[in-house]
């Protein structure tokens, strides 16, 4: 029995620190709460494997260790969650009907209204919601029109208390945070230089390019970095990774960048980029952050942000307004200005989709044309998330999708996608 027991505390160990590593390190993949069962079903499985076994040793005690192995690994890993604060502790275990988790808060509370009082009598928008179970992947749907909540609908389980990853939808959040810290006068303005910012690896050998960087260049994908887009660290790409051309030379989208400009945002205003977020944006907005991963000390600025829709719904209003909300300017409708500026007309990066097309790319949000040739502005984030905003229709519509690599019909998607935008 002592062998036994040594052997089942030395897988378990041995697996405590590859789940360690694989939560550290991959976080970026979908479902970081994987290989906690996955590992919990190995342990099951060689429980199950030890009974047939016949070395003597009774199989209750035999059940019972393997038990206490998965006992322990499940609680050590959340105990590890809690500390690390890797993933929201109450994400729902993978494969479930939604990668999402619930939050104890109340929602942004928008007033509500009906599509009939808001010109859609003709019936095309209540048939279009009648067939969205065709859209496997849709979690969420929120209309705003005119400040009114129209349409609200969750599939697969969600609700308006699920907070999902928004990934790079959190870029254009890190932008409006860097808009407030200029308007605050903690930056002077998004044409600084970055490395100042960044005395701590001033030795460093830094070439003309990367000395010539801007936050403007960080803001608008056009740094001319060298590496395809990932999920390099603040010292990663201040230290390792180079540039290939001179900043504003082209279109190149990095989700370093906006890890950089967190990173700024708190070494500007002296608190991290969540204080300042709660403080300058998310309180006077009255919504809230479920979940917002953190790394070397600074929290994520280009994806890894977990967020209800409603209050999705509450960050779009802010931009659709220009800034000005509940009688108050909240942020200087100059840097929504700015936002919406095209900095990039033209790139062989930019996509034609049934949907819509990309157009342009602003400051850390799309520009996109749909096919009757309306101007809308999307922050999107992978898997399928969006802020669409239609000024012209004074519409906001958010859109929330389960990121699942084994449910990957794109052309379905867009389909019903563009159907929506042509509804509204």
């Amino acid at each position: 029995m002592r062998k036994y027991l040594l052997l089942f505390s030395t897988i378990t160990v041995a697996f405590l620190i590859l789940a360690f590593i694989v939560k550290a390190k991959y976080y970026y993949y979908p479902y970081p709460n994987l290989i906690e069962y996955f590992l919990s079903f190995l342990l099951l499985l060689f429980t199950l494997i030890s009974l047939i076994w016949k070395n003597g040793i009774d199989p209750k005690k035999k059940l019972l260790t393997g038990f206490v192995a998965i006992v322990v690994l499940m609680g050590v890993v959340n105990l590890f969650n809690y500390a690390f604060k890797w993933h929201p502790l109450n994400l729902n275990p993978p494969f479930s009907r939604s990668q999402s988790f619930e939050v104890d808060y109340e929602p942004y509370a928008w007033a509500s209204g009906t599509p009939e009082g808001h010109g859609y009598a003709d019936g095309r928008l209540s048939d279009y919601l009648g067939k969205l179970d065709q859209w496997e992947r849709l979690r969420g749907l929120l209309v705003v029109k005119d400040d009114q909540l129209i349409v609200e609908k969750y599939l697969a389980g969600a609700t308006r208390y699920s907070a999902f990853n928004v990934h790079s939808v959190t870029k254009s959040i890190t932008s409006a945070l860097v808009g407030l810290a200029i308007q605050d006068q903690h930056i002077k303005s998004e044409n600084e230089l970055v490395l100042p910012f960044f005395p701590e690896y001033k030795d460093e050998p830094y070439g003309d390019f990367k000395r010539a960087l801007t936050l403007q260049h960080l803001l608008s994908m056009r740094g001319g970095w060298a590496g395809g887009d990932g999920f390099q660290t603040v010292e990663q790409c201040i230290t390792s990774e180079y540039l290939r051309v001179m900043p504003d030379t082209e279109f190149r989208y990095f989700t370093g960048s906006q890890n950089i400009l967190s990173a700024i945002v708190s070494k500007a205003t002296g608190q991290s980029t969540k204080e300042f977020a709660d403080r300058k944006l998310f309180n006077p907005l009255g919504m809230q952050v479920g979940f917002w991963k953190a790394i070397d000390g600074y929290y994520l600025g280009g994806d890894e942000s977990y967020y209800t829709a409603r209050d999705l719904a509450r960050f779009g209003a802010l931009f659709l307004h220009r800034g000005h909300l509940d009688g108050q300017q909240i942020l200087d409708s100059t840097w929504v200005s700015k936002t919406f500026t095209n900095y990039t007309s033209t790139s062989d990066a930019f996509r034609s989709l049934d949907s819509y097309d990309e157009v342009g790319y602003g400051l850390c949000w799309w520009l996109l044309r749909t096919k009757d040739k309306r101007t809308l502005y999307a922050a999107r984030g992978k898997g399928g998330q969006h802020i669409i905003l239609i000024p012209d229709k004074n519409i906001i519509a958010v859109i929330i999708q389960e990121w699942n690599p084994l449910q990957k019909n794109e052309m379905l998607k867009n389909k019903l996608l563009g159907e929506l935008l042509s509804i509204l």
